[in-house]
């Protein structure tokens, strides 16, 4: 029993390490943000959604251990975000601030799960690379909507170390989507 938790603290160990990685600097961008930059400002949240999306390469392209890989992200992905951010301000009159952020938090795990299977030479199915972008994006989703309130509630207010914390939580299922390593099932000896 000691030796299954072990292997699977030892799988879960990259998806933490990748959502505590994002949780911390996702809270140093809050404090740049409510610091330095207007709401409403448009190209310094373009400038965001790059450097996050570039942090998000590096994470991805170091977890698959393949230079290639690294490259390909490396490439792809800054690009990705440029699109998801510069789309998310048009969304936002469209759909409301909520609306918009959830529309594009879901198509950045789509797309993460999909510029990750390319990365990969095409070595999964595009059904199964979607539906971990999927998996990805709504259980991601469901743990952001969870402890939203700290964006979205002026009247709470919260530390910084607990923002990591929040941020941690909802990045982590989103990562643990993208980077399990064993195939579908093969953790069910674990609980069994």
């Amino acid at each position: 029993m000691v030796d299954r938790v072990r292997t699977l603290l030892r799988e879960l160990r990259p998806s933490l390490a990748a959502a505590g990685v994002l949780g911390l600097l996702s809270t140093l961008g809050d404090w740049i943000w409510a610091r330095f930059i207007p709401d409403g400002a448009v190209l310094p949240g373009v400038i965001h959604g790059v450097l996050v999306f570039l942090i998000l390469a590096l994470i991805l392209g170091l977890a698959a251990k393949s230079r290639t890989a690294l490259r390909r992200l490396l490439l792809s992905l800054p690009i990705a975000g440029l699109l998801l951010a510069a789309a998310f301000y048009p969304l936002a009159h469209v759909l409301g601030y909520l609306g918009a952020l959830l529309a594009t938090w879901i198509a950045m795990w789509l797309t993460l799960a999909l510029l990750q299977r390319w990365a990969r030479d095409h070595t999964e199915a595009v059904q199964r690379a979607l539906l971990r972008g999927l998996v990805a994006a709504v259980a991601s989703g469901l743990a952001f909507w969870a402890v939203s309130g700290i964006w979205t509630d002026p009247t709470i207010q919260t530390s910084y170390l607990l923002r990591v914390v929040y941020w941690t939580f909802a990045f982590f299922p989103g990562f643990l989507a993208l980077l399990w390593a064993q195939p579908p099932g093969a953790f069910q000896h674990m609980i069994a």
